[in-house]
C-alpha cells in the first residue's frame, strides 16, 4: 500500500487543512504566458483579447474530501497586499488602468460554482515586459488561504521553446484531480515556439517517477493509455495514488525539452501532510524540514492501523533531474542545497505502509 505527494502550500487550523491552487479554462491549445514580439510590437500568443482565459480558486478541504467553494474571497494582481481589485454590479473591472483587462465571472464545476477572474486583455506591454501574478485570497469555515497563478511574459525569440499540456477530465476541461465525479484525466503536449505549436516533425515520450528514476510509460488498458494520433496520456483512477508527477520529453531539431504535470487523487483512504516548515520560499541561512504523517482521510487524524516508511525524491524545475534521495521520518534541505540544484526544486515524498 504506498502514497504520494508534492510540496504544495497549505493552511492549517480548525482541524482541517485547506490546500490551495488555482483552477485554468482557457481555449486548447493556449496557455497562460504571453510571448511579446518586439519587431511588430504586439502580442504574439496567447492573445486573450482572443482567447480569454478564467481563474478560479481550487480550495480543497481535507476534513470534507472536497474542493470547497470560498465564503468570500478578494482578487488581486501582482501584490496579494495590495487593494483589492474592484467590479461594479456587472462584473466589469473599475480598478484604474485594468478596466479592459479583468471581469468578474463564475465558472461551473464538479457541481460547484466558482468565483472566477476573466482574463480579457494583454499583460505584456511595450513597456512593461515583467512577469505578473494574480492572487486571490479567500475565507472558508475560519481559515485564510491564498491562491496564486503566474503569467509568464516572454520576448519571442527562436530560442523560446516551451511544452504546453492541455489538461481534460471526464468532467470538463481543466481539472487534474482524479474524483467520484472525475474518472479519468487528459495530458495532451504541444511543444511551442514563442507560443505557437511547431508544425514540423516532433517526438513525444511520456515518463513516470519511479523510485527516483524517470521511467518511459507504455499503455495498460484501464490505468494509462497513450495516444499516438495526439500523442496525449489519460490516466484513469488505478494509475494514480495520492499524488503522481509525470513529464513529457519532446525531441525537436536535435534538442530535447522537458515539462512536468501532476495528477491527483482523492478517493484514496488516506492522504499525506507533509508538515514542512516552510510553505514556499526558503531564505539564507533557513533550512526547510519535513515531518511527514500519513493522514486517515475518515477521520482527520495520523494513521494509527499501519507502520509508514518514508522516502524523498527532489527533482530540479523544470527538466525534472533527480539531484537528492533519501528516507527516514524527517528530511531536510538548506538553502545552499537549494541554490545548488538551481534555486527550483519539487520534493516528491513516498510513503509505503507495512
Amino acid at each position: 500500500m504506498n502514497f504520494s505527494s508534492t510540496r504544495n502550500l497549505y493552511s492549517y487550523g480548525n482541524g482541517d487543512t485547506i490546500t490551495p491552487g488555482m483552477g485554468v479554462s482557457i481555449d486548447p491549445g493556449y496557455g497562460l504566458s504571453q510571448f511579446w514580439n518586439i519587431t511588430k510590437g504586439g502580442v504574439d500568443n496567447t492573445d486573450f483579447t482572443q482567447h480569454p482565459a478564467k481563474l478560479f480558486p481550487q480550495a480543497w478541504s481535507t476534513m470534507k474530501g472536497k474542493f470547497v467553494v470560498p465564503e468570500r474571497g478578494t482578487w488581486h494582481y501582482n501584490n496579494p497586499e495590495a487593494a483589492a481589485l474592484t467590479f461594479d454590479s456587472n462584473g466589469n473591472c473599475t480598478t484604474t488602468g485594468l478596466s479592459s483587462v479583468f471581469r468578474l465571472t463564475t465558472i461551473e464545476q464538479n457541481g460547484l460554482t466558482f468565483p472566477a477572474l476573466e482574463i480579457i486583455g494583454n499583460l505584456a506591454k511595450a513597456n512593461d515586459l515583467t512577469d505578473k501574478c494574480i492572487y486571490y485570497k479567500g475565507h472558508y469555515q475560519k481559515l485564510d488561504f491564498v491562491c496564486q497563478q503566474l503569467i509568464s511574459i516572454q520576448v519571442s525569440s527562436a530560442d523560446a521553446f516551451d511544452i504546453l499540456i492541455s489538461t481534460t477530465g471526464a468532467d470538463g476541461t481543466g481539472d487534474d484531480v482524479l474524483s467520484n465525479d472525475n474518472d479519468w484525466v487528459k495530458l495532451t503536449p504541444m511543444l511551442q515556439r514563442a507560443g505557437t505549436t511547431v508544425s514540423g516533425t516532433v517526438s513525444y515520450t511520456w515518463q513516470r517517477l519511479v523510485n527516483g528514476s524517470w521511467v518511459n510509460i507504455q499503455s495498460q488498458s484501464s490505468m494509462i493509455v497513450i495516444n499516438a494520433a495526439d500523442n496525449s496520456l489519460t490516466a484513469y483512477n488505478a494509475a494514480v495514488e495520492g499524488v503522481e508527477s509525470f513529464r513529457c520529453v519532446a525531441t525537436y531539431g536535435n534538442k530535447t525539452y522537458y515539462k512536468i504535470k501532476e495528477i491527483s487523487d482523492v478517493h484514496d483512504p488516506y492522504y499525506i501532510v507533509d508538515y514542512c516548515t516552510h510553505t514556499d520560499g526558503v531564505g539564507e541561512g533557513e533550512t526547510a524540514v519535513f515531518k511527514p504523517k500519513v493522514i486517515d482521510r475518515a477521520t482527520n487524524t495520523p494513521d494509527t492501523l499501519h507502520s509508514w516508511n518514508f522516502s524523498y525524491t527532489v527533482t530540479k524545475l523544470p527538466s525534472g533531474d533527480v539531484v537528492k534521495t533519501a528516507t527516514g521520518a524527517q528530511f531536510s534541505l538548506t538553502y545552499d542545497e537549494i541554490e545548488s540544484y538551481g534555486g527550483n526544486i519539487m520534493t516528491r515524498i513516498l510513503a509505503e505502509g507495512v
